[in-house]
């Protein structure tokens, strides 16, 4: 920061508040009190377009008794206004030897083909369409008057760089309303406007009044030139002082636009940051979401599978009662099979001694011919007997095995050699069919009983080998029916233990129901859980892609204030210093304290003090239709005489 801190002088400077009281004030001259100088007061009539219509210069002196004037100037007329001393004019030049003492003689001259220093345009507009001031006068509407000055280039421009202009105008109140001058001063005064405005020496302007009149007439206008030999005391310190402040506080908005551009910076990697993990959150929710539907989908598919799967369970459940009920007649059928084998057994057992018996008795066949009958028909008895029996145990091996073999592995048919039960059944079935033909036989036979002796040793043979056989397959048929009434238990213990698991089976598979209906109920709300989410997310996404345009926005708005902050603070470090100089430049500019005035009447006059100029332009008044007296001749006195400079071509 640049500390600036020194003591100035004390400076003169314009200002244009005392411009403006000094231009309002009387338009009288203050004259210096030196021998033969001259001021002049240049009064200008001006049309109410702008243009030149008259111009009148009134010269002062301070003159002493029988003192002689001579003075310049391009007139076509020349007037004495002091005195009754005669005024010579010839060839521009003036002289009269003035008879009064110690007072201030005045003389008129009337300039001829004259320009002022300004070029004036005054331009009215009512309701938007451009009138002329004739026609305007007495009218209503919205009303805009507008006055440009410019140089005028074939005018001295002396004149014009040195001499402030104050422009005044009065508007009536009771005529014109919702009054609007921007730059203008506007003062009330009773009920109507004064506005006034302060052109500068040396500048150009335009101004524009706006108003809603009625039935409107208006003063005239005036503008009065000063020299602007404005000076006034100002302390630069207490102008400057604060720009010490103001540096400081520059300095200070350059560092903070650093750290704030620091700061952005920071907050923009956040921010990116923020996008690239909401990306990848949106892509991980659509995946999560692929999953959750396909979820949905399963658990829709488990329900309708655990349903059929229960309702298979409770077929299965059905199935094992039938079983059980299956197996427990089956049981039965085993433990009279294996009874009757036992019987079989001891039958066999019976036959077999029977048969050996008979072998024995064969060597006294002869002498037991007798007995052989009763025998033949006791065997026959037996035989029908045993028939019946050994068809049934043959029907009922059969039985068995087949329902055996449609239930038991290959495995097991093998260990309980059911074929050679069938087998064993088949030869006992088929040993007493022989045996109940050889009882026939023998019966018929008996006659030739001797004769066959031979054929029944060998039919004993075949016996004895039949009932061997018998007694082995129902041996066999025992053995297997034990296993098998064994292997029954075993499948009637396996069908408890599948009732007790199918039962609990079919209250896991209950509670499983239960479960894929709550699943499959909760993988609904989740698939509405995730899409919300879903939508979170992608907002998430949207919303951190347009912050992270936002931040780039705001960092390249940053850098540009950093770079902006830090150029002002290079640029008002030497604040101070500059506005102390550019005071001197307006000071230099505004006081002109070195000007010299030169005469607006001739550039011949060498001796003038001050130079003013009073420009009007005509008043807007409606015409009296009424007959105007004529006006009295009366003689006029000094002051009217100086007045009556304004009414001039009126």
């Amino acid at each position: 920061m640049n500390n600036y801190v020194k003591t100035k002088k004390v400076k003169k400077a314009s200002t244009f508040v005392l411009t403006t009281s000094i231009l309002m004030s009387n338009v009288y001259p203050a004259f210096a009190d030196t021998n033969t100088s001259k001021d002049e007061v240049v009064y200008v009539k001006l049309n109410n377009n702008g243009n030149v219509d008259n111009v009148y210069v009134v010269n002062s002196f301070d003159v002493k008794n029988g003192e002689k004037i001579v003075d310049y100037g391009r007139y076509s007329n020349v007037l004495n206004l002091s005195t009754s001393d005669k005024l010579n004019y010839s060839s521009g030049v003036v002289d009269v030897n003035v008879s009064d003492t110690n007072k201030k003689f005045y003389y008129q001259g009337d300039m001829k083909n004259c320009e002022i220093p300004w070029d004036i345009n005054i331009r009215y507009t009512l309701d938007g369409k451009s009138i002329s001031s004739e026609e305007l006068a007495g009218k209503s509407g919205n009303l805009e008057i507008s006055f440009d000055i410019k140089k005028n280039d074939t005018v001295d421009e002396v004149f014009f760089n040195n001499y402030a202009l104050q422009i005044s105008l009065t508007l009536d109140g009771d005529k014109c309303s919702d009054i609007i001058a921007d730059g203008g001063t506007i003062a009330s005064v009773g009920n109507n406007k004064t506005i006034t405005y302060i052109k500068l020496a040396g500048e150009e302007a335009s101004y524009t009044i706006n108003s809603n009149v009625e039935n409107f007439e208006m003063d005239s206008i005036s503008f009065n030139g000063l020299n602007m030999d404005m000076n006034v005391d100002v302390n630069v310190d207490d102008m400057t002082s604060s720009f010490d402040t103001l540096v400081d506080a520059i300095d200070k908005l350059n560092d903070g636009a650093s750290e704030l551009k620091s700061g952005v910076d920071t907050y923009k990697n956040g921010v990116s940051t923020l996008y690239t993990g909401s990306s990848k959150l949106l892509e991980g929710v659509s995946s999560y979401k692929s999953g959750v539907n396909t979820l949905y989908t399963g658990s829709s598919k488990l329900q309708e599978g655990v349903s059929s799967y229960k309702s298979g369970v409770n077929s299965l459940d059905k199935g094992i009662n039938s079983l059980q009920s299956g197996l427990n007649g089956y049981k039965d059928g085993v433990n009279s099979l294996y009874s009757n084998s036992q019987k079989l057994l001891e039958g066999a057992k019976s036959l077999n001694s029977g048969v050996k018996a008979l072998e024995y008795g064969v060597s006294s066949l002869n002498q037991g011919v007798n007995n052989l009958e009763s025998g033949l028909n006791t065997l026959a008895y037996g035989s029908s007997s045993y028939k019946q029996n050994v068809n049934s145990y043959a029907q009922s091996v059969n039985q068995v095995v087949s329902a055996l073999k449609s239930s038991l592995t290959p495995e097991q048919i093998e260990a309980l050699n059911l074929d050679a039960l069938v087998s064993g059944a088949q030869g006992l079935a088929s040993a007493y069919e022989n045996i109940d033909l050889g009882i026939n036989n023998s019966k018929v036979g008996a006659s030739s009983i001797s004769d066959g002796a031979g054929s029944l040793a060998n039919n004993i043979g075949t016996l004895s080998q039949g009932s061997n056989n018998l007694y082995s397959g129902i041996e066999a048929l025992s053995s297997g029916s034990n296993a098998l009434l064994s292997g029954i238990n075993e499948i009637e213990g396996g069908a408890s233990s599948l009732k007790s698991g199918s039962s609990a089976l079919v209250s896991g598979i209950n509670e499983i129901e239960g479960g894929a209906s709550s699943l499959k109920s909760g993988s609904s709300a989740l698939v509405s859980g995730i899409n919300e989410i879903e939508g979170g997310a992608s907002s998430l996404k949207n919303g951190s892609s347009t912050l992270v345009s936002g931040i780039d926005s705001i960092g390249e708005g940053v850098s540009a204030l950093s770079k902006g902050t830090n150029e002002l603070n290079s640029k008002t470090s030497n604040l101070p210093d500059e506005i102390d100089d550019k005071i001197d430049e307006m000071v230099s500019k505004y006081s002109n304290s070195d000007f010299n005035p030169v005469s607006f009447a001739s550039e011949e006059n060498t001796n003038v003090e001050s130079v003013q100029f009073a420009i009007r332009a005509d008043a807007i008044k409606v015409k009296d239709e009424e007959k105007v007296e004529e006006e009295k001749v009366e003689e006029k006195n000094m002051w009217q005489l100086f007045t009556d400079l304004f009414k001039k071509g009126k």
